[in-house]
């Protein structure tokens, strides 16, 4: 087995195993598109040698937090089970009505997306602020 992006092929089929977790698709693949979703992201820091092809290690370092191995099994996770989390984002379904045949209406206002809290809060500790999927705002009162 071999090394994907910061995980190994063994360290994953375990990672799922530990959670009764039984891969439908083959490790290289799901790891590969994983490995897609967190180098998509914004970090904090800067990259240990400017040269290296992936986003880690970072900031003088020399080793890959776990962090960022557990989540790009997470993602790997999600990938297997048919999802994406780099998907476009839908309009939002604000009815549907099946007679016989289905008639799905949409909302003029907003859109619908998956939100993987568990991968997200994986990310967070190192996520760079403005990164990808986060909100920035102000908030003042007058």
């Amino acid at each position: 087995m071999a090394l994907i992006g910061y995980v190994e092929e063994t360290d994953f089929t375990a990672y799922a195993a530990a959670r009764g977790i039984t891969l439908a698709k083959a490790e290289a693949v799901t790891l590969t598109l994983a490995l897609d979703y967190i180098e998509a992201q914004t970090y904090k820091g800067t990259k240990t040698d400017e040269a290296q092809v992936l986003a880690f290690p970072r900031d003088g370092s020399t080793e890959i937090p776990q962090g960022i191995k557990n989540a790009q099994m997470e993602a790997a996770l999600i990938y297997d089970r048919g999802e994406d989390p780099l998907s476009d984002v839908g309009q939002r379904v604000t009815q549907e009505t099946v007679f016989g045949a289905v008639s799905v209406s949409y909302s003029d206002t907003g859109n619908q997306a998956t939100i993987y809290r568990k991968l997200n809060a994986m990310l967070a500790p190192y996520l760079a602020s403005g990164g990808y999927g986060s909100s920035n705002f102000t908030v003042s009162h007058g």
